[in-house]
């Protein structure tokens, strides 16, 4: 390590070994982390010392404190990438908003590498930043995640709809115009560019079509999470669950875990499909401590937002997802927010979302997401603002508005100033005006043992009945029978009250004009 050091100093000063620089901290970074802050220690008195004798280099020396801090401090959420060249795209006329001027630019669609050490696919940017060219800023490696950019809600939704990720209304056969048009847009929401004063009209009139499609149709949105560590109910077990960018489970292998105090039951683990989910892993002989998991083939999601090194290139999203290598650490055994109570209520097509605080610690805020009942995707209806460090009870509110009628669950993502985050679900599902047909649906757990819930949805009010046969047609249960409004309704089934044995079973809704009839089988 300490070749390491004296030869990436000596480097550092040599403008041709500021490439092998590049290569060499991100070859390092686990390395450097591992060591913690002696090896931050050794690398500055070695930078101090040549300071004194090259003072020619205090900027480089300022801008390597700056990255190296950086890298250290965020590498629970460190993934480098890479930007590589524009295409599709065409050049394009307009007017930029800082300097007032027409400018002719090379614009469209960026791509690049995630770093992985599989040597993962191409995988496609939008810059965010119209002031800061795309071009000679390009070298492999010199872009990191951010999870500090809070990523505008309609460019995460033009992400998911336009291209390359979707196939959006009224797309393009020309991808050159296309792409050009996409990446005009997300400069109007990130930089207030004037769409009007693109010069090609096909480029402007697709620009505005995609715009006036967005504002009239994007809910909030933001990337999905695609690598997670979640604790479990008994607080000595926690899991790891990744997904991929639609939320949808998947397996990876090789997992590595480590823990900064005592141990884990299991160094390394492994999802599974289609759950996502690995095993539970103990933590042994330890209050608390950070616990990292690190894996090199974590789907990165549409909506990532990378920075360059330097902050002299703009920033970029993804807009395709691809795999990458990625680390994430939470901070075990400590309870940085008590949350106190989470309560919901229901006002026209508004929902209000209240909660409660006993205390807090280094809680930068909350982020509010929404699902519809039954999908495992999760989006960002908001964000609310926490109080840092603070001991006394503190009450929160966030209105979620003009929602479509529909059953939908809700929780806070509550994360630590420095990314830490976890999770606290509202324990109620949350009905909302009236369904537009009948509905029968699939219980929930199936298989269950000893209890399942059983969905069904009235668009008008009326007589309705929800029983349960077994296979042989013989009735064994009345869950519902009589009267009931129009709404969203969930009926329990008790198989061990009602003494029933393992087997297949059919539960069927009646009502005038509709039947359904579904299976269900119980496992004891």
């Amino acid at each position: 390590m300490n070749i390491f050091l004296i030869s990436f100093a000596n480097n550092f000063f040599n403008p041709q070994g500021l490439l092998i620089c590049g290569k060499t901290i991100r070859d390092m970074i686990p390395k450097v982390i591992s060591y913690g802050s002696q090896i931050r220690k050794r690398i500055a008195f070695l930078l101090i010392d040549q300071q004194k004798t090259k003072g020619e280099n205090l900027k480089r020396i300022a801008l390597f404190f700056l990255i190296l801090f950086f890298s250290a401090n965020v590498y629970a959420q460190y993934t480098p990438a890479s930007v590589e060249g524009v295409k599709p795209g065409r050049n394009t006329t307009f007017k930029n908003p800082y300097s007032n001027s027409n400018e002719t630019r090379f614009i469209g669609l960026c791509f690049g590498k995630i770093y992985n050490p599989n040597s993962g696919p191409d995988v496609c940017f939008y810059s965010l930043d119209v002031i800061k060219l795309a071009n000679g800023c390009m070298p492999n490696f010199d872009y990191v995640d951010d999870p500090n950019y809070v990523l505008n809600s309609k460019i995460c939704y033009i992400l998911k709809t336009y291209y390359p990720g979707a196939t959006g209304p009224g797309q393009l056969g020309n991808l050159d115009n296309e792409a050009a048009a996409i990446q005009l847009v997300i400069w109007n929401y990130t930089n207030g560019l004037d769409l009007s004063t693109i010069t090609s009209n096909t480029v402007k009139n697709r620009a505005n079509a995609i715009k006036a499609y967005v504002e009239a149709n994007a809910t909030s949105c933001s990337p999905n999470v695609t690598f997670e560590i979640i604790m479990d109910a008994d607080p000595d077990y926690f899991l790891v669950r990744t997904t991929d960018d639609n939320g949808n489970g998947i397996a990876v292998n090789n997992i590595a875990l480590s823990i900064t105090e005592g141990s884990l039951s299991d160094d390394t683990v492994n999802t599974t499909s289609p759950s996502g989910y690995s095993n539970p892993v103990q933590v042994i002989n330890a209050a608390s401590g950070e616990i990292t998991a690190i894996s090199n083939n974590i789907i990165m999601p549409k909506g990532t937002v990378f920075r360059h090194s330097s902050d002299q290139c703009p920033r970029v999203v993804l807009a395709c997802p691809g795999p990458g290598e990625k680390r994430i650490t939470i901070d075990w055994g400590a309870l940085p927010v008590e949350l106190t109570s989470f309560v919901s209520v229901v006002t026209a097509n508004n929902v209000e979302l209240k909660w409660t605080t006993s205390s807090e610690l280094n809680n930068s805020n909350f982020e509010i997401e929404r699902r519809i009942s039954g999908s495992s995707v999760w989006n960002n209806a908001g964000r609310v603002s926490g109080n840092g460090t603070i001991s006394t009870p503190v009450s929160y509110s966030f209105t979620d508005r003009n929602l479509s009628s529909g059953r939908y669950d809700y929780r806070l993502k509550q994360i630590d100033y420095n990314g830490n985050f976890e999770y606290f679900n509202l324990s109620n599902e949350v009905e909302l005006g009236v369904p537009a047909k009948f509905s029968l649906y699939q219980n929930y757990p199936n298989p269950f043992n000893p209890e399942t819930k059983i969905r069904f949805d009235m668009n008008v009010e009326g007589n309705v009945s929800v029983k349960v046969f077994d296979f042989t047609g013989k009735e064994v249960a009345t869950l519902v029978n009589g009267f009931m409004p129009a709404g969203y309704h969930t009926a329990s089934l008790n198989a061990g009250a009602l003494g029933l044995s393992s087997g297949i079973y059919f539960y069927k809704m009646e009502t005038a004009g509709y039947l359904k009839i579904l299976k269900m089988t119980l496992i004891k």
